[in-house]
């Protein structure tokens, strides 16, 4: 190989690794853009804009990846999109969303399989910086930050509040950034009242997710000093505090004893802990079942949203669970309905299986996957957000730079030691 091509062959490299932590900042950053840009009527506002900038997003991420995309992938998303299209003609209540959910998995996947760790925590760290500064300035001045980021009406024009939806609160905020009549705040209430702070992702839920990945990442990997990440774990912290996240304190203990027991990395239990979940918010439900009442939200808690999830699951019939029925009761608030009720239950655990028993390169990367498991697991039992490319792109990027053949730093112009095929698996199960 000439020295012109061996040049260019590094600068393609480099460009492709670049190309990834952007799509990632880009995924995080463009609706609080947007909604700035309506906020200023620079822009109408509707849900097109959003879908627009979200594809954009992923085809520019899949043209990045494409030479690197395996036949075994190729096949693999030929079975599901023909699968789901065919349960569309069957059940035209389907959501095809649910390709744009899947597609977000393995395109950032892929680009975060392309960068060292180093890039992937630098990343983060730059997030997170943007996210504790917009998170501050919404604390201590959210009356100026309202007239930046009019996050109410933002939301209204893309069509996830509806034009008839009250706000109790009377302020710009979203539905969901103040505890509302009996719910005070968990954390801090004398101090910061009942307000939840969104930041970047202009709803609490995506900044207390955040945190949660923020968290897996610092537990699984060593892309940085001890210090430092002790120092991004307390930043998360902040994170579940400002937007005063009740799951991410739950979801980050269960981490945190997942980290301590390594039983929770092997294959069989990553791939069971959905399943099993599952099948405890069913018989869950069963108990509580209320005959000739459809399942509904009785209490918006965490126990009101675990029974509704489990008395909705219950309340299926077997079309149901194939996907070949629309769910007779909506399925936004429970992300397991959901799911399945839009792949059907065999396609559902063939992903599930793909995901949990794919082998690793490193060990870095197999903690990722049971602590996305367990994020997943959690998540879905209360609602969808995890499908959010806001905190989805990150969460599987930053698993692809776990799993990265990638020993050096990028700046470093110089090849890897190892050929490609001479990297050692590790053996997560």
């Amino acid at each position: 190989m000439s020295v012109s091509t061996a040049a260019q062959s590094r600068a393609a490299a480099m460009s492709t690794a670049a190309a990834g932590p952007c799509l990632v900042m880009l995924a995080a950053m463009f609706n609080p853009v947007l909604c700035a840009l309506q906020t200023r009527h620079w822009l109408a506002g509707s849900s097109a804009e959003v879908i627009v900038c979200e594809l954009a997003i992923m085809a520019a991420g899949l043209l990045v990846i494409r030479p690197i995309i395996s036949n075994a992938a190729i096949a693999v998303s030929a079975i599901v999109v023909l699968t789901v299209f065919a349960m569309k003609l069957i059940n035209p209540g389907l959501d095809l969303k649910i390709l744009h959910d899947i597609g977000i998995t393995y395109i950032f996947y892929k680009l975060g399989t392309q960068v060292s760790q180093e890039s992937g925590n630098r990343l983060l760290w730059a997030l997170m910086i943007i996210v504790l500064i917009l998170g501050f300035f919404e604390f201590l001045a959210p009356g100026l930050y309202a007239q930046v980021f009019d996050i109410w009406s933002y939301y209204v024009s893309k069509g996830t509040l509806s034009q008839s939806t009250v706000d109790y609160a009377q302020t710009n905020f979203f539905l969901s950034s103040a505890r509302a009549g009996a719910e005070n705040r968990t954390l801090l209430p004398g101090l910061l009242g009942p307000h939840r702070a969104s930041s970047i992702f202009l709803e609490p839920v995506s900044m207390g997710n955040f945190a949660v990945i923020t968290l897996a990442w610092c537990l699984c990997t060593t892309a940085s000093t001890k210090l430092r990440r002790l120092a991004l774990i307390f930043c998360a912290v902040i994170c579940i505090v400002l937007s005063d996240s009740r799951f991410g304190i739950g979801c980050c203990l269960i981490m945190l004893l997942a980290w301590l027991l390594p039983v929770f990395k092997a294959r069989p239990v990553i791939f069971l802990l959905p399943v099993l979940t599952v099948l405890a918010l069913t018989i869950a439900g069963s108990i509580h079942e209320l005959q000739g009442i459809k399942p509904s939200i009785l209490s918006d808690n965490l126990p009101g949203r675990l029974l509704f999830s489990g008395r909705l699951l219950n309340d299926w019939t077997l079309q149901n669970w194939l996907g070949l029925s629309v769910s007779p009761v909506y399925t936004s608030d429970t992300g397991f309905a959901y799911l399945i009720n839009n792949l059907g239950l065999p396609l559902g655990i063939f992903l599930l299986a793909i995901f949990a028993f794919h082998p690793v390169l490193r060990q870095e990367a197999a903690g990722m996957k049971a602590m996305a498991g367990i994020y997943f697991a959690a998540s879905l039992c209360i609602g969808a957000s995890v499908f959010s490319i806001k905190t989805a792109a990150l969460l599987w990027f930053l698993y692809g730079t776990a799993n990265a053949a990638v020993y050096y730093k990028l700046e470093t112009p110089r090849p890897c030691a190892a050929a490609p095929g001479s990297v050692k698996r590790y053996a997560d199960g």
